[in-house]
């Protein structure tokens, strides 16, 4: 399964060919199957189609630059198998060169659990990564260049979604936002707003802030420079062009919170903010509308940042909570604004006295 700017390819290599994935039950020597500007349903329904047709096994192969498809996959009982960097001889993963790992070096692969996610088995070296990360971190925050949420010195907190738009449960986030005159965030996958710009035009529009989320929910620190590139270029490019070209974005959410120092000193060069979080509602896992406006009450503080979902999957339970949440934070005397309110409003960080010669 491989990503191009205009969407998915299929390629598929079965049990009885070579292991350049030319040829098999996705049609004639050397076509993959091209998805175009379009949602998750119409691949994963392939997919499941293609898995149906194979009762001698199945399974999809993807990279850490794909993090949008591991979850409904699995949802349907499909096998998900990832490589990882050291397999990539390039900065080019395309559909065939998946298939064509999945075929002559399966062994390779990472299978992922059922219930896990895009990165199962490499929590150490992320945690790793992200602890290097620090100092850099500090750096960034205090040029203004970076928001981690928490530390503040007045009642505000900044409201951010992400993985969306979705053209079922954006729209009624949007409207509850409406309905309580609340700023908010949305953090956006390239792809999903090259499929749904309407939606993408309806968060502008309504004066919320438009972020970047990566063109496919990757996790950044394992792409090169052209790799990095490609995935916050493409997805600005969808933005602007949903927007008319007029609405540019400075914000940056990497997908995970996967940062390393060469990531966030590039994301900085590039000229985007890194907006973090402090408060994680974690409304993927669905553990209710009252469970997730909970998380949010009890633990945000003076210059939160808070992090809920409206794409991704069935965000119905985030819409249900959202209004407990905004209602819940004015009854605790917070204000709502938006990120760019949020950052103006950071502690100035002490002048260090200069060294005495």
């Amino acid at each position: 399964m491989g990503l191009t700017r205009e969407g998915y390819r299929i390629a598929v290599a079965g049990a009885d060919e070579g292991p350049s994935g030319s040829s098999g039950p996705s049609g004639p020597s050397g076509v993959d199957e091209v998805y175009e500007h379009c949602g998750l349903e119409r691949p994963v329904a392939r997919l499941a189609e293609l898995a149906g047709q194979s009762p001698d096994g199945f399974a999809v192969v993807l990279d850490s630059a794909n993090g949008i498809m591991d979850a409904p996959l699995a949802a349907l009982g499909i096998p998900v198998l990832r490589v990882d960097p050291p397999l990539l001889t390039d900065g080019r993963v395309t559909a065939r060169s998946l298939a064509a790992l999945g075929r002559s070096r399966p062994e390779a692969l990472t299978a992922l659990p059922p219930d896990g996610w895009t990165l199962a088995g490499r929590e150490d070296a992320i945690a790793a990564a992200e602890a290097a990360s620090g100092p850099v971190e500090r750096e960034l925050a205090e040029q203004g260049l970076l928001l981690a949420g928490g530390g503040g010195a007045e009642p505000l907190v900044a409201l951010t979604f992400d993985d969306g738009p979705h053209p079922v449960h954006t729209p009624q986030v949007l409207d509850v936002l409406a309905r309580y005159a609340a700023p908010a965030a949305f953090f956006c996958i390239g792809l999903h707003a090259l499929a749904h710009p309407e939606v993408v035009r309806r968060i502008a529009a309504e004066g919320h802030t438009l972020g970047n989320h990566s063109w496919s929910h990757a996790y950044l620190p394992d792409l090169g420079p052209i790799g990095l590139r490609a995935q916050l270029g493409f997805t600005a490019d969808a933005l602007a062009h949903a927007c008319g070209g007029t609405h540019p974005s400075r914000w940056l959410r990497p997908p995970y919170g996967g940062r390393s120092p060469e990531l966030l000193t590039a994301v900085a060069g590039s000229g985007l903010t890194t907006a973090l979080w402090d408060v994680d509602a974690k409304d993927w896992s669905r553990p209710g509308p009252g469970v997730v406006a909970e998380r949010v009450l009890s633990g945000v503080g003076p210059g939160s940042v808070v992090l809920m979902h409206d794409g991704g999957g069935d965000r119905s339970q985030t819409v249900a909570a959202l209004p407990e949440v905004i209602t819940g934070l004015r009854r605790r005397g917070y204000r709502i604004v938006g990120l760019d309110e949020l950052l103006a409003a950071r502690p100035v960080p002490a002048v260090r006295p200069a060294a005495s010669l």
